[in-house]
């Protein structure tokens, strides 16, 4: 009898890539949510928020260190919202 492997397996560059641009839209967003409330006007913080986003895209697909911390942040922030839409689903359920 074989054990089963329980090494990880690992993500088609794609399904990395769209995580990574998921996890940058949202942290733009919010980005923008709070530049907004605080000292830009909406044209000014959708500017720097997009500014931003791209950047982390960018610098995510071309370092391989800054790629390792932006997945971490990534997979923190999507399983937060995971969470935040599994309890709402359990109370509408």
């Amino acid at each position: 009898m074989t054990a089963p492997n329980t090494a990880p397996t690992e993500r088609s560059p794609i399904a990395r890539f769209i995580r990574r641009t998921v996890a940058a839209l949202l942290l733009g967003i919010v980005f923008f949510g709070i530049l907004w409330a605080t000292v830009f006007n909406a044209v000014t913080s959708a500017i720097v928020a997009s500014g931003g986003a791209v950047v982390l895209v960018a610098g995510s697909s071309a370092s391989e260190g800054f790629q390792s911390i932006f997945e971490a942040i990534a997979e923190f922030i999507l399983g937060i919202f995971g969470a935040i839409a599994d309890f709402f689903s359990s109370i509408f359920d």
